[in-house]
């Protein structure tokens, strides 16, 4: 079964009411009811294929008041010239990304515009266009300390490279994209946990993104005549193994009653994480990112 994944604005809505310090809030967005958005939030219908966008995650870590947040464990842009092969360009393009929207979110202003033009000039040798107009691009330069205003066109600049690839059946390149973006989140989150019992509730929300990649390994089968493909869903299928060492209860969608046109989102997913589980799924995000921003 395939869980589907909020929106962003939606789901930044959710995380604003969580950060004030309820432990268990609801509230109605666009007809929808949250309940207890500490646990990761789901709904059916909502994004396809199922995987969040990295501003999602790092909105998730903002909100939650994740520490530890540097730019030393970014993919640096001076590696753009090693990525010769579609497949190294689709996986880095994701990573640049991720690594962009990571420097927008969170306030690393001085490096933005060089993310920025990573990934615009990584997005042209794959020959994808964007939404973004000449205007949005230079107010990347022209609004470098306005928070807002980098994480809204960064995100734009993901979002359309996504639908580019969709729009144009570019399955394959898509999921490439999607992998590198959604494995460098994950790596930049696992590096903010630096002492496993103060940072134990980012370590759990690591492990709670195993639903998306359950979805993501779904949507790559998709496309496994793809040889590159087929490899990097194999290294993700490794990563999923070791997560699924992990027992937790999983969070459910639960209906409201009919004719509410609501839908409550329960959760709250206990896991018996231990730190041990965690650096073995660490090491594996760790391994599997490196592969891809080695070109290996």
């Amino acid at each position: 079964m395939k869980h589907h994944f909020l929106s962003a604005s939606l789901l930044i809505s959710a995380l604003i009411l969580n950060s004030c310090g309820n432990n268990s809030t609801t509230s109605t967005v666009a007809d929808t009811t949250l309940v207890d958005t500490n646990a990761t939030v789901i709904v059916e219908n909502a994004f396809d294929p199922g995987v969040p966008s990295p501003s999602e995650i790092f909105a998730f870590m903002k909100a939650s008041g994740a520490s530890n947040v540097n730019a030393e464990n970014l993919n640096s842009p001076d590696n753009e010239k090693k990525y010769d092969s579609k497949k190294a360009q689709s996986l880095n393009l994701g990573i640049y990304s991720s690594d962009l929207l990571y420097c927008a979110t969170f306030n690393i202003s001085n490096k933005v515009v060089s993310y920025f033009g990573t990934c615009m000039r990584m997005g042209d040798k794959l020959k994808v266009a964007t939404n973004l107009s000449d205007k949005d691009k230079d107010r990347i330069s022209k609004n470098a300390g306005n928070g807002d205003s980098l994480v809204a066109i960064s995100n734009d600049l993901y979002l359309s490279t996504f639908e580019n690839l969709e729009s144009n059946q570019r399955g394959a390149d898509l999921t490439l994209m999607l992998a590198g973006g959604w494995i460098e989140s994950v790596y930049l989150m696992s590096n903010t946990v630096k002492n496993f019992e103060k940072d134990k509730n980012t370590a759990e929300r690591i492990v709670d993104q195993k639903l998306a990649l359950e979805n993501l390994i779904e949507f790559s089968a998709k496309y496994a005549e793809n040889a590159d493909v087929k490899g990097v869903s194999s290294q993700l299928s490794e990563l999923l193994t070791i997560m699924n060492e992990v027992q937790s209860t999983e969070n459910v969608a639960v209906k409201a009653p009919q004719n509410t046109g609501k839908i409550i989102i329960g959760g709250g997913a206990k896991s018996t994480l231990s730190k041990e589980q965690f650096e073995k799924i660490k090491t594996k995000v760790i391994s599997i990112r490196s592969s891809f921003t080695n070109a290996q």
